[in-house]
Order: structure tokens, then sequence, then C-alpha cells
């Protein structure tokens, strides 16, 4: 996916590795990098240039707003939302009937992020704590 670089950045870095910015101020990435580097303010190359934010009323800014969760969203694998809105009503109890891989996707969602090797009662108690437990 062919992403454009915000102005003024210089480099760029994704999972450990560096980015090479072409000449026209574009780098190629990943699908699934995408969201990583719109978060950093990158836009896609293909879409319209970034609006002038500083002019614009609280209504016109939550439509930009909206505008870029869309597309955000849109970019996230079907899967991936599956698992994004089964874990957003989990409390507390249910932490314990969790399976492995079912942790690891609530703790992903979470933005909580675990070394290996990781045992499933380490898993539970992060799972916890990150319920405010």
């Amino acid at each position: 996916m062919k992403l454009r670089v915000p102005e003024g950045c210089r480099a760029a870095s994704h999972a450990g590795r560096a980015i090479e910015i072409a000449e026209d101020g574009s780098v190629e990435i990943e699908d699934d990098a995408r969201n990583v580097f719109i978060l950093h303010g990158f836009i896609p190359w293909d879409s319209e240039e970034t609006p002038n934010l500083a002019p614009m009323t609280r209504d016109e800014l939550v439509t930009e707003a909206m505008k870029m969760t869309m597309k955000t969203v849109e970019a996230i694998s079907t899967e991936d939302i599956r698992t994004r809105l089964a874990v957003a009503d989990i409390e507390i109890e249910d932490i314990s009937a969790l399976s492995r891989r079912e942790l690891f996707a609530f703790l992903r969602a979470k933005g909580v992020s675990l070394s290996l090797p990781v045992t499933n009662e380490a898993l539970r108690a992060a799972a916890r704590h990150a319920l405010g437990a």
C-alpha cells in the first residue's frame, strides 16, 4: 500500500525495520500496517489532500473525524472487527472462562503486550489488570 508521508517526516520504521521514503514523499507498506501509519499522520496516496482543520467549526471537525474513523475501520479485517467487538463487553467474571487464544485477543484489543513464554495464569492476571482489577 502506498501512503503519503506527513510534512517534515524524514524517517520511518515499523516492526523493527526502516521504511524507505521515496523521492515523491511516499512509502510502500504492508496492508496490515496501514492503521499504525495513519495514526502517525500518513495518508493513503490516492486520497485527497489533508483538509485545513484550523478554520473548521466543531461540526465540520466531527465530520472529518468520523470520515477518518470509517476509513480506519474499513481497513481492519473482518475477523479483527469480530474480535474487537467480542472483547468489548468482557467483565472480570468472564476472564476465567476465556481460552488462551481469546485471552491474547482480548489483551491485544486492550493494547497490552506480553513477552513469551507466558502462562495462562499470567494472561488472566494481565486481563484482570487491563479491566482495572
